[in-house]
């Protein structure tokens, strides 16, 4: 089952496949760059980096995504 992405999700999936495309992190310490880039906190930043790496694709289509 999916649902659609809401806007700061595409935008932190977006960001997350440029930095992944960039090599500059291994993505599992990717969550400090969302915070910094985004203003989050730890957690919420972590749960975006989970849901991007279970529903990553090279194209950054990312207009639903899978429900947990």
């Amino acid at each position: 089952m999916t649902r659609p992405t809401t806007e700061i999700e595409k935008n932190v999936m977006t960001y997350l496949n440029d930095l992944r495309d960039s090599g500059v992190t291994n993505m599992f310490g990717a969550s400090p760059y969302v915070v910094d880039e985004f203003g989050l906190n730890n957690k919420e930043a972590r749960n975006l980096l989970v849901l991007w790496m279970e529903n990553f694709n090279e194209e950054g289509n990312y207009e639903n995504v899978k429900i947990r």
